[in-house]
C-alpha cells in the first residue's frame, strides 16, 4: 500500500509539473484565473487519470484509462472550485532568480492562481488515490473460456424421454 501510494504521489507531481511547467515556461502565464483555470485543472486531472493507475499496455486497460480521464476533468475542475473557494491562502513566495515573472508582479497571488503550486497538489492528490485504489490484484489473472451447456445437454429433473423430446424440438424450431 505505501508503495502505491509513493508512485502515484510520484507520477502525479510529474504530471502537474510538466503541465505546470509547460504553462509556465511554454505560454508564460503565472497565475491564471477563470474560464482557463477551469481548463488548465481539468486537463490536468485528465492527463493524471490516464497515466496513473493501471498501465496502458495491459489488456482493458484503455477503456479504464479513458474513463479515469474522462472522470478526471470533473475531479480537476471540482479540486480547483473547491479550492479557489475554501483555501484564501497567500502564495509563498518565489525566489526571483528562479522564476523572475512570477516575482515582478506586483499583485499579490493566492495559492490556487498559481499553476506551479496547484497543479502537482491537484494531480498528486487524484494519482494518489488512483494508485490506492488500484491495488494490483487480478492483474496476472487470465480470463477462463467456459463453455454453455447445450439444450441436449441442460438435466431438468423429468424421467420421461417425451418430455426432453419436446424441448428439444422447442428448441430445434427457434
Amino acid at each position: 500500500m505505501l508503495k502505491r501510494l509513493l508512485i502515484g504521489i510520484l507520477k502525479g507531481a510529474t504530471v502537474g509539473g510538466a503541465v505546470a511547467a509547460a504553462l509556465y515556461f511554454g505560454l508564460h502565464q503565472g497565475s491564471v484565473e477563470g474560464l482557463l483555470a477551469y481548463v488548465l485543472y481539468g486537463a490536468v486531472g485528465a492527463l493524471t487519470g490516464v497515466v496513473a493507475g493501471k498501465p496502458l499496455w495491459k489488456q482493458g486497460a484503455w477503456i479504464e484509462a479513458l474513463l479515469r480521464g474522462v472522470f478526471g476533468i470533473a475531479v480537476g475542475c471540482g479540486l480547483y472550485a473547491l479550492a479557489s473557494s475554501f483555501l484564501p491562502v497567500a502564495a509563498i513566495p518565489l525566489p526571483a532568480g528562479l522564476f523572475p515573472r512570477l516575482a515582478d508582479e506586483e499583485v499579490p497571488r493566492l495559492l490556487f492562481q498559481q499553476p506551479l503550486a496547484m497543479a502537482p497538489l491537484l494531480a498528486t492528490l487524484y494519482a494518489s488515490l488512483i494508485e490506492l485504489d488500484n491495488d494490483g490484484k487480478g492483474e496476472g489473472e487470465t480470463s477462463t473460456k467456459v463453455r454453455v451447456a447445450g439444450l441436449e445437454e441442460i438435466d431438468i429433473g423429468e424421467e420421461s424421454s417425451e418430455a426432453s423430446a419436446k424441448l428439444v424440438s422447442k428448441g430445434a424450431k427457434r
